[in-house]
């Protein structure tokens, strides 16, 4: 995204907005459902909440475009954008995806997902976040501390995202470790295209 590209906008409740931080991921969900015009992304974009020019929204959806984070087709009368199926995947959704190869049920995957992020990240981890992994079981653990939810929510609203006040973190106190190096081992493979280099098998001694 070029710099300084839309700095901010503001919501109908006349909250500061910061497109450039968490407007990909809502344009993401938006068109995950369907391919959707210009129009369309920004009528959902308004129940979201979210006012923003049609200069600027079109300036931002042909911006992905330029990243092959979206693709863009005319027909006419109108633009319609759609998610590429080449853009890179960000960081929870490899983790999503490499959870669901490494645990069975929606509870230990969620939970495995939890971990993985909590590792990585160094502090609690939001429902929200998990959910952004495309992952929808309960995740098993105790729930954050104040001290603990207040100190991930500084780090997740300097970066511009909103977290609701009902979100209380569930830390996993599971000993996922072997889970969650197997979990980098997928990422990498994925992130760098490694699948070519591997064995297909594991030979096991007889």
């Amino acid at each position: 995204m070029r710099k300084g590209f839309i700095t901010e906008s503001v919501t109908k409740s006349g909250t500061m907005f910061s497109p450039e931080k968490d407007m990909k991921e809502l344009v993401l969900e938006i068109l995950k459902k369907d391919p959707a015009s210009i129009s369309g992304i920004c009528r959902e974009l308004g129940t979201k909440g979210i006012k923003l020019h049609r200069l600027e929204l079109t300036g931002y959806l042909k911006a992905l475009a330029d990243m092959n984070i979206l693709r863009a087709r005319d027909i006419k009368p109108a633009k319609v954008f759609s998610i590429s199926s080449t853009r890179e995947k960000n960081i929870y959704e490899l983790i999503g995806e490499a959870a669901s190869m490494n645990a069975g049920t929606a509870t230990e995957r969620a939970s495995l997902a939890a971990y993985c992020l909590q590792r990585l990240f160094k502090r609690a981890v939001f429902d929200m976040e998990v959910r952004r992994c495309n992952l929808d079981g309960v995740i098993e653990g105790r729930k954050a501390t104040p001290e603990e939810r207040t100190d991930a929510k500084v780090v997740l609203t300097r970066m511009g995202y909103k977290v609701p006040n009902s979100d209380i973190p569930t830390i996993v106190e599971a000993d996922l470790e072997e889970e969650f190096m197997k979990v980098l081992a997928e990422i990498v493979a994925e992130r760098f295209n490694l699948r070519s280099h591997m064995k297909e098998t594991v030979q096991t001694k007889l």
